[in-house]
């Protein structure tokens, strides 16, 4: 089979596509972004969400654009081979997994599957090793307990009153949630609860905007900047 016609023409330098609603009903590719000329391809809407499933597309400044998988997958396509979503989105990862008894064991995983995953194409690295470590932390901490701060001035601060949790969780799960709260305390409110929407409560880029009010396409931006001040946080930078 040959790639499709749309990732053929989106594969063009200073190609871009506007999702479905910005210019017309379906998608469209458009040379070097403007939106003033004639698309050079569109796809129905179902296939654009397909596409966008499967980690194919990236969203740019003025557009989408093939993502490295996307890019692969038309490789793989060109070549006459059938891409296959499910193996090309699979980097697997060894990640420690925290046990009722406190136990630490390691388990082999998925990265494009975690909190990070959708967020992975356009991250710097700073960004993405600060997003790393933190989720590390929170995934050796006290059993997943809840990590939300309440930035009330009248809450309860953690040097106030005695630390609760299991009694027999192991010192490292105690300490890694430790360095989650201290982490969250040095971003701020802001950027601390753009970091537990995103890494603990894995909000889409559109919940981010519908929670906290922003304009459209800018989750990704506001993500990147607490990511940011996170791997300063950490020293990353």
């Amino acid at each position: 089979m040959s790639a499709p016609r749309w990732m053929r023409a989106l594969a063009r330098p200073g190609a871009r596509m506007a999702a479905p609603g910005e210019v017309e009903a379906r998608a469209v590719i458009l040379p070097a972004g403007d939106r003033r000329r004639r698309p050079t391809a569109r796809i129905a809407a179902a296939r654009f969400n397909e596409a966008m499933a499967c980690g194919w597309l990236a969203r740019r400044e003025n557009g989408l654009v093939l993502s490295a998988d996307g890019l692969a997958a038309l490789r793989a396509g060109t070549r006459g081979e059938d891409p296959d979503p499910a193996e090309r989105h699979r980097e697997m990862e060894a990640r420690p997994v925290i046990g009722a008894n406190g136990a630490v064991r390691t388990v082999k995983a998925n990265r494009r599957e975690g909190a990070l995953g959708p967020w992975l194409d356009g991250l710097d690295p700073h960004q993405r090793q600060a997003g790393e470590r933190f989720l590390a932390d929170y995934h050796r901490s006290t059993l997943m307990s809840p990590v939300t701060r309440n930035w009330s001035p009248t809450a309860q601060r953690r040097a106030e009153g005695q630390r609760r949790g299991p009694e027999d969780a192991a010192v490292s799960a105690l300490a890694a949630k430790d360095r989650v709260m201290d982490a969250l305390d040095a971003l701020g409110p802001t950027f601390a609860r753009v970091i537990e929407a995103a890494l603990v409560h894995e909000d889409s880029a559109a919940a981010l905007e519908r929670r906290f009010g922003w304009a459209a396409r800018s989750g990704r931006t506001v993500l990147g900047l607490a990511l940011t001040r996170l791997a300063e946080v950490y020293r990353l930078v």
